[in-house]
């Protein structure tokens, strides 16, 4: 209005991210706003995909591009799913899709101040699709990211289905399509907007199978949606205060049938103190302290790290701090990817799968490996605080390893320390507590270890030094197996074992090189291998 030209300003643009976020609505509504300002003739939207771009005969694809192209002259050409122009080329034949990106990138030259290209897709494969043609990314240069809707959102958008259609939601409904949600895969094919409109219409459709057997039906029924209509299984939850989530003394009762961890049992027994005095200010009314649920397992392997993490999972279920409860267990292989970006998606896949319950690092440590500061494992690191952020409530991390590497991974990065600030530590088995655990796996399997053999147990595991290698329970029942397998050697020597024979270790089935127990000596005697009578 000055007189003063307007600088340059590219106008088309990248909407990357997952399907069903409003990328068509938004982009109609910025077609009108264009309009509005002046910037485009009509601010019409042309919604197309590769079908509309692409022929299957040579020559054609560029004129069926045009074509489009000249529809949407004066607006927005809204290329949905873009990426999908490069899905075909195969090694063999003509690439048909990259034609239809090289007239685009023309005609977009030919015509840059009469229309406004929109591409849109998933992130990973958009970046795809921009790297596929020099001209494209230089006239792209703005991207706009749609992420997934909250679990509040999604509610947020049946509320608004069920005003639009004359419906309202009971309470209880609302809080049973709360669990729906959480409860649902964020995975690739997770629809989003689509997939509330899909429970929309199941919730209807329920409601008037329900109705269907009433003999007088009031107008007031014919509007309500209730807990049943989102589903038989999130009403049994929602009707019975979260009573079908397992019962937390259920959860202890396992831990406490562990063998040994006494430290961690201890630990858990003052979260489930926290836990219980938590539910019980919220049921008086009172503010309830904000907890951080992530923890650090620290100690060597083989000590029950994963297996408490499940009970753990279980325990914050029952208490109603997770929906869902599930354990998801990763590895650095599982989080760091092979080149840039790709790390990035692998840890949101992970952590996406996780939602509504427990995410499990294994050896966390090595995401921070020493002297490697451009290592990918830090690009995981780094967009797992983000994520824990942006879904504080939604799930809960565990980062589990050897204790001094922990700590060092801890140092590692400023966010970590103070997102896991709670610690609970492993420690070796006592030798004691090994023969127990590895009696008790050989009863699990249908054997029994004699006396003398768990005597000679208790020698071994005395005899094993306590270093980084010991597996702690893994030794345990690795030996077991291998007492099995020599066993099974023995036996085949004997023509008709007893009954007891085929279930009996005895010392003997050890390895070779274990220690004898005291006043034995390792060879097999006759009446414990003897045929039967």
């Amino acid at each position: 209005s000055l007189g003063m030209p307007a600088p340059p300003m590219s106008r088309h643009l990248v909407f990357a991210g997952p399907p069903g976020t409003g990328k068509t609505t938004v982009a109609r509504l910025y077609g009108s706003i264009l309009a509005e300002l002046g910037s485009l003739p009509s601010g019409h939207i042309v919604e197309v995909s590769r079908a509309d771009l692409v022929a299957q005969i040579i020559g054609g694809t560029a004129i069926k591009t045009t074509e489009t192209f000249e529809r949407a002259l004066g607006g927005v050409l809204f290329i949905d799913e873009a990426y999908t122009l490069l899905s075909d080329s195969k090694g063999s034949g003509a690439d048909f899709g990259q034609e239809a990106i090289d007239t685009l990138v023309k005609l977009m030259e030919d015509h840059r101040d009469e229309v406004v290209v929109i591409v849109a897709g998933y992130s990973k494969e958009m970046q795809a699709f921009l790297s596929a043609n020099p001209g494209l990314a230089s006239r792209f240069t703005r991207s706009i990211e749609f992420i997934n809707y909250t679990v509040d959102e999604l509610v947020t958008i049946v509320e608004n289905m069920c005003a639009a259609h004359g419906y309202q939601l009971a309470p209880t409904a609302r809080e049973a399509l709360a669990l729906h949600f959480t409860r649902m895969p964020r995975d690739a094919s997770f629809g989003n907007g689509r997939a509330a409109r899909k429970v929309f219409e199941e919730m209807v459709d329920r409601q008037a199978y329900r109705l269907a057997s009433r003999a007088e039906i009031s107008q007031s029924d014919l509007a309500e949606l209730v807990a049943e209509d989102v589903g038989e299984e999130e009403a049994a939850v929602i009707n019975s205060g979260g009573e079908e989530r397992p019962a937390d003394s259920e959860v202890l009762a396992r831990l406490n049938g562990m063998i040994g961890l006494s430290a961690v049992k201890a630990e858990v027994a003052g979260m489930v103190d926290l836990l219980e005095a938590t539910r019980q200010r919220q049921a008086a009314g009172l503010a309830a302290p904000r907890i951080s649920h992530h923890l650090v397992f620290a100690g060597p392997p083989g000590t029950g790290k994963t297996t408490v993490a499940r009970l753990y999972a279980d325990l914050l279920c029952s208490f109603g701090v997770l929906p869902r409860g599930q354990l998801v267990e990763v590895a650095r292989a599982d989080l760091v990817g092979r080149y840039i970006g790709h790390t990035a998606q692998l840890t949101r896949e992970a952590f996406e799968r996780a939602l509504g319950g427990v995410l499990f690092i294994d050896e966390a440590y090595t995401l921070t490996p020493l002297d490697a500061p451009s290592d990918f494992g830090r690009e995981a690191v780094d967009t797992l605080l983000k994520l824990m952020e942006d879904h504080r409530d939604e799930v809960v991390v565990i980062v589990a390893g050897y204790t001094g590497e922990m700590g060092r991974f801890l140092d590692s990065n400023p966010g970590l320390a103070s997102r896991f600030s709670r610690h609970v530590t492993f420690e070796d088995y006592t030798n004691d507590e090994l023969v127990t655990i590895a009696d008790r796996h050989t009863l699990e399997l249908g054997y029994q270890c004699a006396p003398e053999t768990l005597e000679a147990l208790g020698l071994l595991f005395e005899a094993t030094p306590r270093g980084r290698s010991f597996g702690n329970a893994r030794l345990a029942r690795q030996l077991v197996e291998t007492m099995m397998t020599r066993q099974a050697g023995r036996l085949r020597r004997i023509t008709d074992p007893s009954l007891e024979a085929l279930s009996r270790l005895l010392p003997e089935d050890l390895p070779p090189d274990a220690p004898a127990p005291r006043g034995e000596q390792r060879k097999v005697l006759q009446h414990d291998g003897g045929a039967r009578s």
